[in-house]
């Protein structure tokens, strides 16, 4: 590891020092000490307790305790072990035992009142995805029967997740991920009208991730212990590993970010979210998640840049230095990171002080607990990678006792007021309107949400007049956007009529978007046509202030003038996108290169991507111009047309050369029949200079070999020590590994990223991966078959969907093969288990070629981590 970093993080991550009233002045330890291979502020120790996968115990993902200082863990695709640490000669020793259990695959485990539930994450057909609880049915000791509470329907990496305890400890809360279906018998506090609420068409990941999910995305739930009564608590999250509630106990949760939208406007990066009671923080599949700055879903309280949320943690109960007691640790997979955030009361929500507190390399964080020692116990592993049990504990001069935390006063105020209209989330009153109304122009967002919530809660007849009244600009859009969602087209122009009346331009800048949202989700929201008359208004209202707002006003201003088909507006954004192309202040959300270099998953990518920035604001422009079909001359269809080729140049996640093809695509079909092909030309000649990855490729020698795993791993030992680099790298090639995979920035993104892939996996399970591609496949890459009821199978992964028809591409090597399925046809569809991958690929190489070739994956494409 590199020195001492601590991390800034920008956006709505907030730094700071300042006294408060229970703080002394803490503040986190700047500097570092480095134990076997990993960073942590000095005065600190870890040390390494076990490693299930040497036992053959499998990857362990999840981890609590009981009152009797036993450890609960849980094989991400395996058994259930219980464990206590003990001395013998001196030395700590985990002794572990399976449970004999029918019951395991669980990512969540929460032990109460002797009792362990389990939040199974399942494809297997033995054991369905939900909640279990395990009891001791004789009171002997021994937990020794499994209950089923309710199962739902969701697996994978963005399956069931964590579970833990209310701070009342009354019931339990459970995260999933946007793969699982919210229950058609689990109802609560979030307003069931949720939609996709994008004005513009979406576009679809090219690679068919998410493709097929729709809102309300990822969500938490709140049961009692025998899982009887569901209440849906918060929605559109992405893929949330884990909760946890803070001092104050609020709930607070780390939700991961989509990387393949690197680069792009819609990316959001991974986030810390403050659960409230009702939110909706605005996944949406493709290009339609929410900005932040959308009123009608709540923004995250720090963006931490790039990574793979996993655990979260609060850090009472720790023998630790006070300041870290008093926050949220926050675990990240990918980067083998463990930051603490320090939580302070804004308003009635919280603003957060976010520092590494521990790195490594490999060290994919998964799960943690606070032992009854008061060290910090956390677990490694995932997707079948080498696992470890931990523990962190403070031995440095400072006095480590444990505080009595308990709700601070500062901010109290307002979060009972946000919680007394949370109740009415629960318990509706149509005598509260005037409360309820009163606070949708509060200038705390969380209460002005939870106020336009506790209103949805009501029946639309209580309070579709209210908007008729004298209120102030921030009320009346508050109601604009309950009405979009509830009210009918004739309630949405009589809203829109409203707003209009409204001297919006006078706003400060957060109350110009919001009322720029208001418009554009009744236009949304509209099930027939527009009046020409309110049309005509809109127009007037906001194209003079076109281009001379800020750079979110104007991209929100663009779409919806798109979307009215201004056709002024063409000439005034072609002249922008080519004079306004600086990417200052852009670079902002993504990590630095200290960290990027710490993830094989896509730390090239960021550090490629920074290298040679796309213009996040330009490419919102050309998505919202491929939608007017109004305006162009010659000429400017030419100019924009070559904004595709340049915008092909740039650097971002994996998909994003293919998400400038498909808004490009998107335009061409506004585009008379006969331009096309001219049109698609400029792009192309723009485009010309992108590397060509097989270009000067030497085919293998050979003679090839049927490789098995064993043939390949005999092969390497016997010939690593004259591995040929450069030759590595062209097998890499000529294997057509380059065509799915890439290696520093470099090749496709059908498969995963294969960097880093030496310092997670043996030559042992790299040949496996080779020989047996079918043997694990991971969520993002697994391919369905589609069963026809003409009796053929069409195998693939969606891409794209409609009313009739379902988009399939069928290449593993390009995402632009594709097929039609109709739905009228189709009688079935299932998960395939057989990979993308073809096996056979490197059975033209000899034994030196598939040396060369393990080696350069070994090295991570960097010769001089060429073994001899």
């Amino acid at each position: 590891m590199k020195g001492v970093t601590l991390l800034l993080l920008s956006f709505t991550c907030v730094l700071f020092y300042s006294c408060h009233l229970d703080s002394d002045n803490e503040s986190p330890i700047t500097e570092k000490v480095t134990i076997d291979a990993i960073t942590l502020p000095k005065g600190f120790v870890i040390s390494k307790l076990y490693e299930p996968t040497d036992k053959e115990q499998g990857s362990w993902v999840s981890i609590t305790k009981d009152d009797k200082g036993n450890f609960y863990t849980s094989d991400q695709y395996g058994s259930i072990y219980k464990s206590r640490l003990t001395k013998s000669e001196g030395k700590d020793v985990l002794e572990v035992q399976k449970l004999d259990l029918n019951i395991g695959l669980a990512q969540g485990l929460l032990y109460h009142n002797n009792e362990l539930f389990a939040l199974v994450n399942s494809n297997d057909e033995k054991i369905q995805s939900g909640l279990y609880k395990i009891i001791d049915s004789n009171g002997d000791g021994t937990l020794d029967r499994v209950k089923t509470l309710k199962t739902v329907n969701g697996n994978g990496e963005h399956g069931p997740h964590n579970i833990v305890l209310a701070p009342d400890g009354q019931s339990m809360y459970m995260v999933f991920g946007n793969h699982t279906d919210i229950p058609s018998d689990v109802r609560g506090r979030v307003p069931e009208v949720w939609d996709e609420d994008n004005l513009l068409p979406v576009i679809k990941d090219p690679s068919g991730h998410a493709n097929s999910r729709k809102a309300p995305g990822g969500w938490v739930a709140q049961t009692d212990f025998e899982g009887k009564d569901w209440t849906l608590i918060t929605v559109g999250t992405r893929n949330t590993y884990d909760i946890a509630f803070n001092r104050d106990n609020e709930l607070f949760g780390f939700d991961s970010d989509m990387e393949y939208d690197l680069g792009m406007p819609w990316y959001r990066p991974i986030r810390l979210n403050h659960m409230t009671s009702g939110a909706d923080f605005g996944w949406r599949t493709g290009t339609g998640k929410f900005r932040d700055y959308y009123p009608d879903n709540l923004s995250s309280i720090a963006h931490l840049g790039q990574g793979s949320p996993t655990g979260v943690l609060d850090g009472r109960g720790l023998k630790f230095p006070a300041y870290y007691q008093k926050g949220l640790y926050l675990f990240d997979w990918s980067y083998g990171t463990m930051y603490h955030a320090r939580l302070t009361p804004k308003g009635s929500s919280f603003e957060a002080e976010v520092t590494q507190f521990l790195s490594g390399v490999p060290l994919p964080l998964t799960n943690g607990v606070v032992g009854d020692d008061g060290a910090l116990y956390f677990l490694t592993g995932g997707r079948r990678l080498e696992s470890g049990l931990y523990r962190v504990a403070y031995e440095g001069e400072l006095p480590s006792e444990v505080l009595e935390l308990k709700e601070r006063s500062e901010g109290k105020k307002q979060r009972d007021l946000r919680k007394q209209l949370e109740v009415l989330h629960v318990s509706p009153s149509a005598d509260q309107i005037p409360f309820i109304v009163q606070h949708l122009g509060h200038t705390d967002r969380a209460i002005r949400f939870s106020s336009r919530v506790a209103l949805e809660h009501l029946d639309y007849a209580h309070w579709k007049d209210e908007i008729k009244k004298d209120n102030p600009s921030e009320v009346s859009v508050g109601l604009a956007l309950a009405i979009a969602r509830h009210g009918d087209d004739a309630a949405r122009v009589e809203a829109l009529k409203t707003l209009m009346g409204i001297e919006w331009q006078s706003l400060e800048e957060s109350k110009k978007l919001d009322f720029i949202r208001g418009v554009d989700l009744l236009l949304t929201r509209m099930d027939g046509s527009l009046p020409n008359a309110v049309q005509e208004k809109i127009k007037e209202l906001f194209l003079p202030a076109y281009l001379a707002s800020s750079e979110a006003v104007n991209m929100e201003l663009c779409k919806i003038l798109s979307y009215l088909q201004v056709e002024e507006i063409v000439a005034l954004t072609l002249h922008e996108m080519e004079t306004n192309t600086s990417t200052e202040g852009m670079e902002a959300m993504y990590i630095s290169g200290d960290i990027s270099n710490r993830s094989e998953q896509y730390g090239k990518d960021v550090e490629n991507m920074l290298a040679n920035m796309p213009n996040q604001r330009n490419i919102s422009y050309a998505m919202s111009l491929s939608y007017l079909q109004k305006g162009w001359s010659t000429s400017a269809r030419e100019r924009y047309f070559k904004w595709f080729g340049d915008a092909l140049q740039k650097a971002g996640g994996k998909q994003y050369l293919n998400f400038i093809r498909a808004i490009q695509k998107e335009a061409l079909a506004n585009v008379p029949e006969n331009e096309q092909e001219y049109l698609s030309e400029i792009t192309e000649i723009a485009a010309a200079r992108r590397a060509d990855y097989m270009e000067d490729v030497k085919q293998p020698e050979g003679p090839g070999v049927n490789w098995t795993v064993e043939l390949l791993m005999s092969a390497y030992e016997k010939n690593y020590k004259n591995a040929d680099f450069e030759n590595g790298k062209n097998m890499f090639k000529a294997s057509l590994c380059i065509s799915c995979h890439s290696m520093n920035g470099e090749g496709g993104s059908s498969g995963p990223e294969l960097t880093k892939i030496g310092s997670r996996f043996t030559v042992g399970a790299i040949g496996e991966a080779i020989v047996n591609p079918s043997g694990t496949i991971g969520d993002r890459y697994q391919y369905s078959d589609y069963h026809m009821k003409d009796g053929s199978v069409i195998t693939g992964i969606e891409i794209d969907e409609d009313d009739d028809t379902i988009e399939v591409s069928i290449s593993a090597f390009t995402s632009n093969v594709t097929t039609k399925v109709r739905k009228d046809r189709l009688e079935s569809v299932e998960l395939s288990k057989i990979s993308p991958m073809p096996a056979g690929l490197v059975n033209r190489l000899n034994e030196q070629e598939i040396t060369d070739l393990i080696a350069y994956m070994l090295s991570g494409g960097n010769r001089n981590n060429i073994k001899k």
